[in-house]
């Protein structure tokens, strides 16, 4: 046992540094490494569960890694690794005092808990370190080593804080949290409202109202702009020709921007409105039966009952909304497809041309790019501190 044990730690440890200095570190190395430690944790525990997962994951890094030779020593420790959980099994039945069932619970919690948090591990904090380390520095390009980093102190901060760009897009995207956050959220609860009022059809009602989050955005934004806002044969010009007025240019620059949000909080109303029906449901009958026994209106019952017990659903629903406001990026391009206009520019998009710059005079910069990204980060934590201390969970015994 002892002899696979050391065989199943030390392949994938040498497949791992192999991958890194012919090919350099990736998520490719990342099953090498949770098999070496699985490992050693089906040795020191002893546990059949640990060594299964140590098998899948010998398994999965033969699956990744890339150069031949690294591959080969990935198969190696995938057949150790099974005679590993060969030689786990037999030690455990030759000793069944160690048959514990809260120790064998413990080790199944391990076991299928720890692949999932190595995973998130690399695949977010990784991720997530080095875009601030890159905001503090100067490179080439997004994809250029560290050894190739210039450090620029807080200079990418004060770079995109003195752009114009970034200014106008972070007005817009104020614009769209607060206005298109009061409009949509307004009108998804007065929807959720409605359909939970026992009306008739409200299947069909709530099909039809969320169908637009079914339908590609890059489609529907499409169907606004040819079918709704073209100066030409739009529907809305059309409506106002009929009406012998003079058609509007929706797309101007003076107007795209409210076009825009417009066509947005069409396509979004749909799914925070299912958020507000499904906390309103939850709310018992019992009460708006004594409610309407006291003589309270329906109006009374809405402000006194059902908006108490929605602030932590209506907690949720600003925490998504300034999550996909942050994000806000597809609309934008779709309403600006060739050159970034200042009137829909958002951060996101000034992120993305920051880093990918798409005309041949400008110069790619990863670190503003980057600055930008934690800016975002920091906007988006601070709101839902604030959003915490200012709308506190429901405070009513239900």
């Amino acid at each position: 046992m002892i002899a696979t044990a050391v065989i199943s730690i030390i392949l994938p440890l040498l497949a791992l540094v192999l991958q890194c200095i012919f090919a350099g570190f990736s998520l490719a190395c990342v099953p090498s490494i949770a098999a070496a430690v699985f490992a050693v944790l089906a040795f020191w525990r002893k546990g059949p569960v640990l060594a299964v997962v140590t098998v899948i994951l010998s398994f999965l890094q033969v699956c990744m890694l890339n150069i031949q030779l690294t591959a080969i020593l990935g198969l190696l420790s995938s057949a150790a690794s099974v005679f590993l959980m060969i030689s786990v099994e037999k030690y455990r039945e030759a000793h069944p005092e160690l048959e514990d069932p809260k120790a064998a619970t413990k080790q199944m919690i391990i076991g299928f808990i720890l692949p999932c948090a190595i995973t998130l591990l690399v695949m977010y904090a990784y991720p997530v370190i080095r875009t601030f380390l890159m905001s503090f520095f100067d490179m080439p390009n997004i994809t250029a080593p560290v050894s190739e980093w210039t450090f620029a102190g807080l200079g990418k901060y004060a770079k995109i804080f003195s752009s114009q760009s970034f200014i106008r897009s972070l007005q817009n995207m104020l614009m769209i949290w607060f206005a298109g956050g009061i409009i949509t959220l307004a009108l998804a609860l007065l929807f959720a409202i409605i359909l939970t009022s026992g009306i008739r059809f409200k299947k069909f009602f709530r099909a039809a109202i969320y169908m637009p989050n079914v339908i590609s955005a890059v489609a529907l934004a499409t169907m606004w702009i040819q079918y709704i806002f073209n100066q030409q044969y739009g529907m809305l010009n059309s409506i106002i020709r009929f009406f012998n007025g003079t058609p509007i240019n929706w797309l101007a620059t003076d107007m795209k921007f409210w076009a825009m949000l417009g066509s947005f909080i069409f396509g979004a109303v749909g799914y925070y409105m299912l958020i507000f029906i499904s906390g309103i449901e939850k709310i018992p009958a019992d009460l708006y039966e004594a409610a309407t026994i006291d003589g309270a209106s329906k109006a009374q019952q809405a402000f006194k009952i059902t908006f108490p017990l929605l602030k932590g659903v209506t907690k949720t629903n600003l925490t998504f909304w300034t999550i996909n406001t942050a994000t806000f990026y597809l609309w934008s391009k779709m309403f600006s497809p060739v050159d970034t206009e200042a009137s829909v520019i958002v951060p996101v998009m000034y992120l993305y041309d920051t880093a990918f710059p798409s005309k041949g005079n400008m110069r790619a910069d990863a670190g503003a790019a980057a600055a930008v990204g934690i800016v975002l980060a920091v906007i988006i934590l601070a709101v839902y501190l604030v959003m915490n201390k200012l709308i506190k969970d429901d405070d009513i015994e239900l």
